[in-house]
């Protein structure tokens, strides 16, 4: 089977799509360990905030997959690495992602979602400050 732009385009939302179902997971994790922390509310409202943006983008991109011709069967996570098995044009596909990778990655999608990403503390407006 060739690679077309389609089923390129169609890899590069599976990707997202396992990214972000792997954020959702550290996120539902992490905000069960937060009780000790002084803040744990406000950090908690924030993961909630972004656990709720997350979740639209993965319905989003549930609906370009339903448009496709391409569909995801299951998600296995083996030692190392995280494998989805897909159909797309009635080839039966997979694809692994290494963890150490995803890890890195879903930190990167954490910052677009706090909107972090690239800004430094001096970027920030002063009513960020004063707020």
């Amino acid at each position: 089977m060739l690679y077309d732009d389609e089923h390129f385009d169609f890899e590069i939302k599976l990707k997202r799509y396992t990214h972000l179902e792997v954020l959702l997971e550290a996120l539902d994790r992490d905000k069960k360990n937060m009780d000790h922390l002084k803040m744990a509310h406000e950090y908690q409202y924030q993961i909630n905030h972004i656990t709720d943006l997350i979740l639209k983008g993965m319905a989003d991109l549930r609906g370009n997959f339903s448009q496709s011709q391409g569909e995801i069967i299951q998600t296995v996570q083996l030692v190392g690495e995280r494998m989805v098995e897909y159909v797309y044009q009635g080839y039966r596909l997979n694809i692994k992602f290494l963890n150490e990778f995803m890890r890195v990655e879903c930190g990167e999608i954490l910052k677009e979602y706090m909107k972090l990403k690239g800004v430094t503390i001096r970027e920030l407006p002063i009513t960020f400050w004063t707020q």
